[in-house]
């Protein structure tokens, strides 16, 4: 079975890291692992046909070969965070080696004038000493699955719409592993929030 929903004694454990946030009507739709071409550009389209801003959680290496696409997002008032240099496991690596490869992607964002609003560690997997010795780490709430092969997109839209509640955090994928479902769960996930009366903003 597929966890959608974080469960709570997790972000008990971790409270440092941001899982949630207050809201009225906010809902925080994140993107990781881009910017892709095509991609990232079909998610921008529909955020853009309703209205909505969102958060990409960028690699530094996709964000050197696709800088245009970042000038778009950027120009759309989306915002844009750390994803390290190379999709790095936290768990496969020492923590010297992996910091390192959080600062190459935020020399890139300097070179490229862009404002991170923070970082998401790539698989969300991180370790007792990253907690202790990082900032500003944004995690999530929900968890739409939309690169794993064996979930269909109705299956996903079942688990997750009801979990789209003021505050939630959600993850998506602008990658080409994750768009045969995701091409399908984006439209349809933005309308449910249109049709819930929720405002879809950036972190």
């Amino acid at each position: 079975m597929f966890i959608h929903q974080i469960p709570s004694f997790i972000p008990a454990f971790f409270p440092h890291f941001t899982w949630s946030k207050a809201a009225d009507r906010q809902v925080y739709l994140t993107f990781d692992d881009g910017p892709t071409p095509e991609i990232t550009d079909f998610v921008l389209e529909c955020l853009d046909e309703f209205g909505a801003k969102a958060t990409f959680f960028c690699i530094g290496k996709n964000v050197v070969d696709n800088p245009s696409i970042i000038q778009r997002i950027q120009t759309a008032g989306h915002s844009i965070g750390n994803h390290t240099m190379n999709h790095s496991n936290a768990w496969k690596m020492d923590y010297t080696s992996y910091k390192e490869d959080i600062k190459q992607c935020e020399e890139v964002f300097v070179q490229q004038k862009i404002n991170s609003i923070g970082f998401r560690p790539p698989y969300g997997r991180i370790t007792r000493k990253m907690y202790r010795g990082m900032n500003n780490v944004i995690l999530w709430s929900v968890l739409t699955g939309d690169y794993n092969e064996s979930l269909s997109p109705e299956n996903i839209l079942q688990s997750v719409l009801p979990l789209l509640k003021p505050g939630a955090i959600v993850v998506m994928h602008d990658s080409f592993k994750a768009y045969p479902r995701l091409k399908v769960i984006l439209p349809a996930i933005l309308a449910h929030c249109k049709e819930q009366n929720l405002v879809l903003s950036a972190l």
